[in-house]
């Protein structure tokens, strides 16, 4: 029993930054989308 809590802490660990991760870059997307002018700018 005692290497499957081990794998689980390790999956939690893995799901959390995965999770962190995402909400990162959704936050960036986001507010990246609040700008318009910003983005606009950038591709011309």
């Amino acid at each position: 029993m005692r290497p499957w809590t081990g794998s689980w802490r390790w999956i939690m660990l893995i799901l959390f930054a995965w999770g962190t991760l995402l909400f990162y870059i959704g936050g960036h997307l986001v507010r990246d989308n609040d700008h318009p002018d910003h983005s606009s700018r950038e591709l011309s």
